[in-house]
């Protein structure tokens, strides 16, 4: 029961921080690189789905982030759909690319699947460049129209609309994950990312479990490349560029693989120094890769591992400082004897 209640105090803790964050933001800037730190975390944890807790390491995810946003821009600029329907579209489009990236992984492992994956975010980029007049070519297609509730629309008052949405975004994405992560899916995928053959032996269908977690992934990646391409108004090709790629994993190694929290982290940590590093050009990427290889060498488990061994150190300190508490004092039966056998003490 006390677990139950730390749990669902944990959440509302959570959920109070996104609904007061645009009332800690309040400056514009730092309103839009918040935004940008949250999209980011969207990308990032939905990525260590598959990266983290499936053990699967792909490329495929920046081309699902990327389609989704094209999958935004064309319903909406193109067809004239109404942009919450361009946003579940988004979703559903990262969905299906995701089912479509995995089918070439079916029966390879390692190094192979990276390469697999990594041909694939070059195939949707050219796959853009050759219908132009539905995507915009390399030019690519701007006037992407905000989201908006009723006459409110969120780009208002400095992306605060935007900054409440994925705020709570961000929060639901890691609730909703670590009971996935928690439930006999998400353990049978952990199962098979530790010991596949023994996995599979106890009857774990890999090719369904991996198919489904890049399915899940995908349309999450689909979803958070709409909600970019609609708050910055623009889709392009840069969507599908090397750099995402370089970004999006240095915060999921950073923040910790192993902690479904731990890319949000990462992905504020990142956001803000590449942000201080923008000047630099070339050796911006450069520093934050240099980083993020010295945090996988002296930090196997990132930052997320970091926080959690210090808090449970803390834990241990805390409770060995407690004053040793009395032990319960027993109470013991009188001693029952029959008459025969009662013993004059007082004789002896």
């Amino acid at each position: 029961m006390k677990h139950l209640l730390f749990r669902f105090g944990v959440y509302a803790a959570l959920l109070a921080a996104a609904f007061f964050t645009p009332y800690v933001i309040v400056s514009g800037p730092a309103r839009l690189l918040a935004i940008t730190a949250l999209l980011y975390a969207l990308l990032a944890t939905s990525w260590n789905l598959t990266i983290g807790f499936g053990g699967i390491f792909n490329f495929a995810h920046v081309g699902f982030f990327g389609l989704g946003g094209y999958a935004m821009a064309v319903s909406t600029v193109s067809w004239e759909w109404n942009p919450w329907w361009g946003l579940l579209f988004g979703g559903l489009t990262g969905a299906a690319a995701a089912a479509v990236a995995f089918l070439p992984a079916l029966r390879m492992r390692g190094i192979y699947v990276a390469l697999v994956t990594f041909i694939f975010v070059q195939l949707c980029f050219y796959l853009v460049l050759a219908v132009p007049g539905l995507t915009g070519g390399s030019n690519g297609l701007p006037g992407v129209p905000g989201l908006a509730l009723g006459d409110f629309r969120l780009s208002d008052a400095g992306g605060l609309g935007y900054l409440w949405l994925t705020a709570f975004a961000v929060v639901a994405l890691v609730i909703v994950l670590r009971h996935v992560i928690r439930s006999p899916f998400g353990q049978s995928l952990i199962a098979l990312r530790d010991n596949e053959q023994l996995a599979i032996s106890r009857g774990i269908n890999r090719i369904r479990q991996q198919l489904l977690s890049f399915v899940l992934s995908g349309s999450i990646a689909g979803i958070a490349g709409a909600l970019y391409v609609s708050f910055f108004r623009v889709a392009d090709t840069t969507l599908f560029s090397f750099g995402f790629v370089t970004l999006g994993l240095s915060m999921i190694f950073l923040g910790g693989t192993g902690h479904i929290w731990g890319p949000v982290l990462g992905a504020i940590v990142v956001t803000f120094v590449d942000r201080s590093l923008t000047g630099l050009g070339a050796w911006q990427l450069i520093i934050i890769g240099a980083g993020t290889v010295l945090v996988m060498i002296f930090l196997p488990k990132g930052l997320a591992g970091l926080v959690d061994t210090s808090v449970r150190a803390l834990a241990r300190q805390v409770r060995r400082r407690r004053p040793p508490s009395a032990p319960p004092t027993i109470p013991t039966a009188p001693t029952v004897t029959s008459p025969g056998s009662r013993i004059d003490h007082a004789r002896i």
